[in-house]
């Protein structure tokens, strides 16, 4: 039933209620529509008590409740309009206005997914709570689903954690419908591929050279079997191409179901063992990175973890792993380090208001809900139509850089530019200490003209390194 329609019938059970129920049922009909959500200072942390809906910039966090991702986002989300309300909030044509966040369960980390969850969610933000600004999205199939709601209704939505190109791949092809969708965070699948392998390139060349009695040089792939990872693995297949029989063979990729348990999870460590792997790429975005962790730190398996796992991202997952996750090295969007001018400020704050580390997610939702502000500000305008040309003009000649960098996009694609100083992510290993540093990121090519590679620009600069890279112990006797 359409919407109008239900507000129709709404009314005539009201009015029909008004004829035999006097004045009780009169303020009902003054009342609200029927589940609408009323916005209050409740919703705008560090805004003054008593402001009203109509001070209240509206954004809607849609994510799964509860799980680590939705939560990140809900917490970058909060904490920027906190920081932005403490500070006085935004003035627009005279009149001051604070941020408000509100938040849905989108259900998306579920293993057994489904999708009308999270378009139920959206339509709850959008059709109930009125909101004039989305952020979220971590599982790609999910938020394929319910990123049409905020399209539907021509509200800006900014991707924080969902890597797949096609979504800005629709923004290229589709401009007129899908130009109210962004991608804050992270990097897009094809140039996560291109970075992990740019910077493997880098560390399996140094190590040849310190291990000479080893040629390292398989290369595994340990995936999720999910929609994210098929652009990451064959971005890094597209590059690996380029080094065929030079420095790497790269094994058959490994895609897992998620909902595996640990018994499968070892045998395909043992596999990957018997093939002679000597780096493993995991490309993990859930909690198979812990059952990966422990399985590797029992039975001490011959090859490095280098590659992605979303929860060895926080520094909770030293105790989740039951402190079996050191010397994996994983690609992380933020550490204590000098990113940008904010980043440790930011970093130190984050830890102070929630206890933990920020997630790449919530990095994402903080910068996000900042450039919102910011384009406000700007444009003087809450119009969709108004911020879109302002984003739009964030480029690498006009960058709006945030605690992450970032701040730049591919014009026709709302994509984040990738490379350093723009998008580009951090590689932070574990110690068997449980601490993290940020070791050095070289990024090397391959000249076939000359035959051999040579170094070129690194990913990051080594400036922002804070430690070593080490090899495992038992790693480090298997390759003497």
């Amino acid at each position: 039933m359409e919407k109008n329609a239900k507000r129709i019938i709404a009314i005539v059970v009201v009015a029909a209620i008004i004829v035999g129920g006097g004045l009780t049922a009169y303020f009902l009909l003054l009342a609200p529509e029927a589940g609408q959500y009323v916005w209050s200072a409740n919703d705008a942390p560090g805004a003054p008590a008593g402001i009203s809906s109509s001070q209240i910039i509206k954004i809607g966090c849609a994510g799964d409740t509860g799980e680590i991702q939705g939560d990140a986002n809900y917490e970058g989300a909060w904490f920027a309009a906190k920081t932005i309300n403490q500070a006085g909030g935004v003035v627009v044509n005279g009149t001051t206005y604070y941020v408000g966040v509100t938040r849905e369960d989108t259900d998306e980390s579920n293993t057994q997914l489904v999708t009308s969850r999270g378009i139920a969610a959206a339509e709850r933000l959008v059709y109930n709570k009125k909101v004039q600004f989305g952020v979220g999205g971590f599982r790609s199939e999910a938020l394929l689903a319910y990123q049409e709601v905020f399209m539907d209704n021509k509200i800006i939505f900014i991707d924080t954690g969902a890597a797949t190109d096609i979504f800005c791949d629709n923004v290229a092809n589709f401009y007129e419908r899908y130009q109210y969708f962004f991608r804050w965070m992270p990097i897009n699948s094809t140039s996560l591929g291109g970075e992990i392998l740019t910077t493997l390139a880098g560390y399996v060349m140094a190590l040849n050279t310190t291990y000479p009695n080893h040629d390292v040089k398989q290369v595994g792939i340990l995936a999720e079997d999910l929609t994210w990872t098929g652009s990451l693995i064959a971005a890094i297949q597209s590059y690996l191409s380029l080094f065929t029989n030079f420095w790497v063979q790269l094994l058959t990729p490994i895609l897992y179901d998620i909902s595996l348990d640990a018994a499968d999870m070892n045998t395909h460590l043992q596999t990957l063992a018997s093939q002679g792997c000597d780096f493993l790429i995991p490309v993990i975005s859930a909690q198979g990175g812990i059952l990966m962790m422990q399985q590797y730190d029992q039975y001490h398996y011959p090859f490095q973890i280098f590659g992605i796992d979303v929860q060895s991202q926080l520094d909770t997952f030293w105790g989740d792993s039951g402190d079996a996750c050191a010397y994996e090295t994983v690609m992380q969007t933020l550490h204590r380090t000098n990113k940008t001018t904010k980043s440790i400020a930011f970093w130190d704050a984050f830890r102070a208001q929630f206890g933990h580390d920020p997630l790449y997610i919530a990095i994402g939702a903080y910068d996000a809900v900042n450039g919102i502000i910011d384009a406000i500000n700007a444009t003087q305008s809450f119009d969709a139509l108004d911020i879109i040309p302002e984003f739009e003009s964030w480029t690498k000649s006009n960058p709006n850089p945030g605690v992450s960098g970032g701040g730049a996009w591919w014009p026709g694609t709302h994509d984040l530019v990738e490379g350093y100083p723009y998008g580009y992510t951090l590689w932070c290993q574990w110690r068997d200490d449980g601490t993290k540093v940020v070791v050095p990121a070289p990024r090397w090519a391959y000249v076939g003209a000359l035959g051999y590679a040579i170094p070129i620009s690194d990913l990051y600069p080594a400036t922002l390194a804070t430690g070593a890279y080490e090899v495992a112990p038992w790693v480090n006797t298997a390759w003497s």
